[in-house]
């Protein structure tokens, strides 16, 4: 057997689930939106899709500047990724040597860890306090001279999520020592707030986002990530020739259009977690609460 290169001895990797669910229940741990898509959008979208876009390489400058225009930021901004996981290993294959510490939070996206340890980073992951409380200081303090990244999923997997400001004396610290801030924001469509109105102002501050979540087609991959034009095309040379697919890109335009789609399921998975809220705190179950 030939060996991989060294750095991969230190991955360990969990076999994913390969099998069909459909018509077999949800898979929670993995966040799926938990009701299917109506049958008549599925439709509409399929109406659109030619013959010949499938045999064509995907053509996507139509998603990018709908996109820029959904979010208020330059086209030059952007950067469409294979779901946002795909993004976060680019942020990590473009700008993480090896030995360069990464700073994160556990528990956190497992991926994180994963990555840190394909491209050979010191990785220096903070652990939340028994009430899953974490202050601020304790990220600032650890970024020094040798740090070159630092990851916030905000909201994290924990339910947490971070104050602006806390966000942004992170990014600053990180700034002095030449560090990039990444913030996952796969799951800010549950908590509407972001730090994408401070991309013009730090330009260390990368990123990404998930049309997994609220969007709920996972099955699609689609993400992005957006940052300073500079970082965009730094990220670019690490992209793959085609990522996105035609079909991908026509249900993504869908929902851009109709935005209400994916606030109407947000809603409907809030009202979920008042309910579990109630049912666990009903059988004497004690449940986290976090808010800012």
């Amino acid at each position: 057997m030939i060996e991989p290169r060294s750095l991969l001895k230190n991955v360990s990797r969990a076999l994913t689930n390969t099998e069909n669910r459909i018509g077999k229940g949800m898979r929670l741990d993995h966040n799926e939106r938990t009701t299917p898509l109506p049958e008549k959008i599925v439709q509409e979208v399929w109406k659109t899709i030619s013959p010949e876009e499938l045999v064509a390489y995907p053509a996507l400058e139509g998603l990018y500047r709908k996109l820029a225009k959904s979010l208020g930021v330059p086209r030059e901004m952007l950067l469409l990724t294979s779901g946002s996981d795909t993004g976060i290993r680019m942020v990590f294959d473009t700008y993480v040597n090896p030995g360069d510490e990464v700073i994160s939070l556990n528990p956190s996206y497992g991926m994180f860890a994963v990555y840190g340890d394909m491209f050979g980073a010191k990785k220096n992951f903070l652990e939340y306090n028994i009430d899953f409380s974490l202050p601020a200081n304790r990220i600032t303090d650890k970024i020094n001279s040798k740090t070159k990244l630092v990851i916030l999923a905000d909201p994290n997997h924990t339910g947490t999520a971070m104050l602006q400001q806390d966000i942004i004396s992170v990014i600053e610290k990180a700034a002095k020592v030449g560090a990039l801030v990444l913030v996952d924001e796969a799951y800010h469509y549950f908590y509407e707030k972001t730090m994408m109105g401070f991309i013009s102002r730090f330009d260390n501050l990368i990123i990404a986002r998930s049309l997994s979540k609220a969007f709920g087609i996972a099955a699609l991959r689609v993400g992005y990530l957006v940052s300073r034009e500079g970082n965009i095309q730094n990220l670019y040379k690490v992209k793959l020739t085609h990522d996105i697919t035609s079909v991908s890109a026509k249900f993504t335009e869908y929902f851009l259009d109709y935005p209400a789609i994916a606030k109407e399921y947000v809603k409907d998975v809030n009202e979920g977690k008042e309910y579990l809220t109630r049912e666990f705190s009903r059988i004497g179950g004690h449940v986290f609460s976090f808010s800012d």
